[in-house]
């Protein structure tokens, strides 16, 4: 036992050191200890290491698989509240995200924001992290009505015990505009700037520093990547209204994006009454059970029905 913890010590300290090879590499060698099909907890933590090696090198799907295993061996050793699977459907996400995958990452964003809110509250920093991860996918899509509320809630904890030196590195916003631009998604990483700026700012009046350092990240991005500088200096006079979706639509937004074949937004909407829903109705309300039989079957006719049985699989236990 004290060789297999000295294996994932050292992991430890290389996944700290940024030596991501290295890491995911002590981690492999201490699982293989127990056996590649071992359900043991360690195992678990051995995958989420990888897992988070995994992103820092740019392999999201290897990632993502990672992370699920992870959360199946800890759902099954302690259950499904506990706080490693908090903890595995937050890689989960950023996995998803890093794929391009944003409806999948969002919901298992919401999925940790629920277990790690019940075991730290909700202005732990952890907590307070995945509600940022949120907020950008809010600027993304645009669909948020509470953004604002979201971003500033954000901040007021960033602003006490700031993790990242920057607000906007909190958002992640340099990464998500960097990885826009460099797969030459330029017209999504402009209308993340604007969109961004226009929400900071709302956030912090005109002038502000955020705004400064997002336009000099930006700037520098598409210096780097491509060799010219971003042309938007007139951002605010170009932002146009997003689609909005309010509590009492819901459902007919919803259906309307499906109808238009708009998949994707409408997955958006759904997540957000998901949110809304626990929120304000509590966990295993009637009104969260009905948005996730509409988000499974919705799944299902996008023929992610992997994601759609587990959904279900949680509807039937839980309600």
């Amino acid at each position: 036992m004290k060789l297999f913890d000295n294996l994932q010590g050292m992991a430890d300290s290389a996944l700290a050191r940024g030596l991501w090879d290295e890491a995911a590499g002590l981690y492999q060698r201490c699982i293989e200890r127990y056996g590649n099909s071992s359900d043991e907890p360690i195992v678990a933590d051995c995958l989420r290491g990888i897992a988070r090696a995994d992103i820092a090198r740019g392999r999201f799907a290897e990632a993502e698989r990672a992370a699920n295993r992870a959360l199946a061996i800890d759902e099954d050793y302690w259950g499904g509240g506990c706080s490693q699977v908090g903890e595995s459907y937050f890689i989960m996400g950023e996995a998803a995200r890093y794929q391009g995958a944003l409806g999948r990452a969002e919901f298992f964003y919401l999925e940790s924001l629920t277990v790690k809110r019940a075991h730290l509250g909700e202005d732990h920093i952890d907590v307070v992290w995945v509600r940022a991860r949120i907020g950008l996918l809010g600027l993304i899509h645009g669909l948020y009505p509470d953004l604002d509320v979201i971003l500033r809630s954000c901040y007021e904890t960033f602003r006490v015990r700031p993790p990242t030196a920057e607000f906007i590195e909190f958002l992640d916003l340099p990464s998500t505009l960097r990885m826009l631009v460099s797969q030459r998604r330029q017209g999504e990483a402009d209308d993340l700037y604007r969109t961004a700026q226009a929400a900071l700012e709302q956030l912090f009046g005109r002038n502000n520093v955020e705004s400064s350092n997002l336009a000099r990240s930006y700037s520098h991005i598409q210096r780097e990547i491509l060799g010219s500088a971003a042309s938007l200096t007139s951002w605010h006079k170009q932002v146009t209204v997003a689609a909005v979706v309010n509590e009492e639509n819901f459902e007919r937004r919803a259906q309307e994006f499906i109808a238009n074949g708009h998949y994707s937004k409408a997955e958006s909407v759904y997540l957000l009454h998901l949110r809304l829903a626990r929120e304000r109705h509590g966990e295993v309300s009637a009104e969260v059970r009905h948005v996730l039989v509409n988000y499974a079957t919705l799944l299902r006719r996008l023929e992610r029905d992997a994601e759609a049985a587990a959904i279900e699989k949680t509807v039937a236990k839980n309600f």
